[in-house]
């Protein structure tokens, strides 16, 4: 009647210090804690890590393997692509679909 498995993206408890503006959490805190309690839960905590453009031949890949293959990484932040969008400037095709 429930989930088996569930999925934590990178950074899921990225919350910032409204003072300083550092990250109270690393990036893969929230899997971390997941997969430390999920018998505790009763499900399985899926490995899901930041996925970086790598160009129109391949696409999107997992940022180590990109890192493995020497591949050029394109990244758009939440934070850049929140500011464009309020700022009305042009959002890359290869980040979103039109």
């Amino acid at each position: 009647y429930g989930a088996t498995h569930f999925i934590i993206g990178r950074d899921m408890a990225g919350t910032k210090s409204t003072i300083t503006g550092d990250d109270f959490y690393g990036a893969y805190d929230a899997q971390e804690t997941g997969k430390k309690h999920s018998a505790e839960l009763g499900v399985t905590v899926t490995h899901y890590e930041n996925m970086v453009y790598v160009g129109e031949d391949v696409g999107y890949v997992e940022e180590s393997e990109a890192k493995k293959a020497g591949k050029k990484v394109v990244k758009l932040s939440g934070t850049e692509f929140r500011r464009r969008l309020r700022a009305g400037e042009d959002i890359p095709e290869w980040f979103a679909f039109k």
